[in-house]
């Protein structure tokens, strides 16, 4: 019962958290400019948008199957990865702070503490793409401090993954070493596949704010990977709110205004976070349990 009173003081505590930044972010918007940097985006525009969320939902989709072969004992079915990711989708969204998201667990037919080590997996690596991409950024972004320490944090998030491979040295539990081995099978081929998940999304990013001012893509690449940074703090409803902020003073050396910033992280968040949880409603709603 504790522990039922405890997630959902830290359920509402967020929703609170969500609406506090909300309001210091909005108050500062002209909100009819905002409303007329939304009309600018183009038809075009929403057509390359939706291409590349569906290129991102098959990386997520292929990723997620790998994430379970962990389990070398467990072969699942396309069809019920592809349900249980994208009702992942919609459960992360309902539910804050990476919980919702462990739910599609119990749309798996395997073991659920096998399953439950793929997101946690997961989720490992998704925290990794944005350090590695984040720490990348800060060589460049952050002039004004020791370029050594930045340098250093990047090499050490690019062997991350390898570190955990070697934790496995210091136990002795030879009944996971089969879950160690098929990890590092998998390794290059998630790692691959999570950098290019990144690029796209870099390039969401780029081609909206294009829309509305000229920006380089050096300038893509040095920027978002900071302001993506901000999923690394889960404190908020669905990262709304602290990702505008974060938007906001990083585009700001680009002299880009808060209205446009807040227009471009909004637009991406319907299309990443929205649509694929509307698709996994409806797959959720079909389910007989």
């Amino acid at each position: 019962m504790k522990k039922i009173l405890k997630s959902r003081f830290v359920f509402f505590l967020k929703i609170i958290v969500t609406i506090t930044i909300l309001y210091f972010v909005f108050r500062k918007i002209d909100f009819q400019v905002l409303f007329h940097s939304f009309s600018q985006i183009k038809i075009s525009v929403i057509a390359v948008l939706l291409i590349t969320t569906t290129i991102k939902i098959f990386i997520e989709y292929k990723n997620w199957g790998n994430y379970l072969m962990i389990n070398p004992e467990y072969k699942p079915k396309p069809s019920e990865i592809f349900k249980s990711h994208m009702i992942g989708h919609s459960l992360s969204l309902l539910i804050p702070g990476g919980i919702g998201a462990a739910g599609k667990a119990f749309f798996i037919n395997n073991s659920k503490s096998h399953t439950f080590m793929s997101v946690g997996v997961e989720k490992f690596f998704q925290t990794w793409i944005n350090l590695l991409f984040a720490s990348f950024a800060a060589i460049f972004y952050f002039r004004k401090i020791n370029i050594s320490i930045p340098i250093a944090v990047f090499v050490f998030v690019i062997i991350l993954p390898l570190l955990i491979y070697w934790f496995k040295h210091l136990n002795r539990i030879e009944s996971i070493e089969k879950y160690f081995l098929e990890y590092i099978r998998i390794l290059p081929n998630i790692s691959v596949m999570q950098i290019i998940y990144m690029f796209i999304t870099i390039f969401q990013y780029f081609i909206l704010v294009n829309v509305f001012r000229p920006f380089h893509i050096y300038s893509a690449i040095i920027s978002i990977p900071l302001i993506l940074s901000s999923n690394l703090i889960p404190i908020t409803f669905a990262g709304l709110g602290l990702r505008e902020k974060f938007a906001i003073e990083v585009f700001s050396k680009y002299s880009i205004s808060s209205e446009i910033a807040v227009a471009v992280t909004l637009t991406i968040f319907l299309f990443n976070s929205v649509l694929p949880a509307i698709v996994g409603l409806i797959l959720f709603l079909k389910k007989k349990k």
